[in-house]
């Protein structure tokens, strides 16, 4: 090999190391970047406006977490929709379909995810695996609602989070939506020359959950998603045996779905695996 050849392969493997290294680095960043521009006082007034508690949760590792639950004043019995947002979600980012579930019988409580506004720590799989467990536990043990009454709905890298709970505590139904089958599987679209499995430190690997479930499956896709494709959704319905499959034509990652006009088969879903 020549002098420049030996150069040339110096120079790649060197910018492969940083490039690496860099992956590494701002992997938590990429992963768990969080919801910009929310504030204190403003999840204050909005929970004020909407008529939601705000919860401060502590997980087993000490952490704080915030919170919301908003009951169904109609409701005969409590049943409760535990949902886990997106990465860079919150709260205030299904206000419409926290509306639509009070509205038809249903309790809501959802929390922000370790280091999230409001919550203490720093975001990790592991950390946000614990903040559910945390959150399931104030549910059965606060509200006082059986695992046969609560439903687990996880969208986007919430679905990670949301099958691995659902896989542990054996809820009254999940629910995918538009979510991953692995966070490698999705990384591999983008990062396809970089030794991923020996990098990625926040893996969430929903496709190795699909034979612990026991409860009805309900996964939900957009068509169109240009963030996860729809591919990971059909993936998702196939491993989880979910007769239950929802695949919405011309709808992209961050557009309405199931407060949408989907809503109907989404609420039919939930009175059928947890009636009223």
């Amino acid at each position: 090999m020549t002098r420049k050849g030996v150069v040339g392969v110096v120079a790649v493997v060197a910018l492969g190391g940083i490039a690496m290294g860099l992956f590494s680095q701002f992997q938590r960043k990429m992963v768990f970047p969080g919801p910009q521009g929310i504030s204190a006082p403003l999840l204050q007034k909005i929970a004020r406006e909407v008529g939601a508690t705000e919860l401060r949760i502590q997980t087993e590792d000490g952490e704080r977490l915030y919170g919301w639950h908003r009951a169904s004043p109609g409701a005969s019995a409590r049943r409760v929709l535990l949902y886990f947002h997106g990465n860079a979600s919150s709260v205030l980012g299904q206000l419409d379909l926290q509306d639509k579930l009070v509205s038809n019988g249903w309790d809501f409580v959802e929390i922000h995810y370790r280091g999230y506004p409001g919550s203490t720590g720093v975001a990790s799989e592991a950390g946000v695996h614990r903040d559910a467990m945390a959150v399931w536990k104030w549910v059965i043990d606060q509200l006082g609602t059986p695992p046969s009454q609560i439903v687990i709905h996880g969208r986007s890298l919430g679905g990670g989070v949301a099958a691995q709970l659902a896989s542990e505590v054996n809820p009254g139904a999940l629910v995918l939506e538009s979510t991953f089958t692995s966070v490698i599987d999705l990384a591999r679209k983008q990062f396809g020359w970089l030794p991923l499995g020996a990098l990625l430190e926040h893996r969430f690997m929903t496709h190795d959950l699909a034979g612990r479930m026991q409860c009805p499956v309900l996964v939900a896709h957009g068509g169109a998603d240009s963030i996860i494709d729809v591919s990971h959704g059909r993936k998702l319905a196939e491993l989880f045996k979910a007769e239950n499959y929802i695949e919405a034509p011309r709808i992209d990652h961050n557009d309405v779905l199931l407060d949408g006009v989907y809503a109907d088969r989404y609420l039919d879903f939930l009175d059928a695996s947890v009636p009223p």
